[in-house]
């Protein structure tokens, strides 16, 4: 009987180790959780950070395109009102 007590003693120190690892495993991931809803929140930051960004370069694009095109047109109405300002000084 000694043996089958010694056994049994053995087989609870094993259920008991198996308990204390799933304690310790769960508190462990719930740790993890929380890490990572944190780390998810702070993606999302950056995400809308780059999204505005984003959007605001593509604003200073199209402001730029326009004055770039704007200088163009503009451009050959200058040379035109130099030549004739060089024609009216002249005579």
């Amino acid at each position: 009987m000694a043996g089958s007590d010694l056994a049994v003693e053995i087989l609870k120190d094993i259920r008991d180790e198996i308990r204390g690892v799933r304690t310790e495993l769960r508190e462990e991931i719930a740790g993890v959780r929380g890490e990572l809803q944190i780390h998810t929140e702070r993606f999302g930051v950056v995400e809308a950070a780059l999204r505005d960004m984003a959007e605001q370069q593509r604003f200073v694009v199209r402001y730029t395109k326009a004055i770039a095109e704007r200088d163009s047109r503009i451009e050959g109405r200058v040379s035109s009102l130099e030549s004739r300002v060089d024609k009216l000084e002249s005579k």
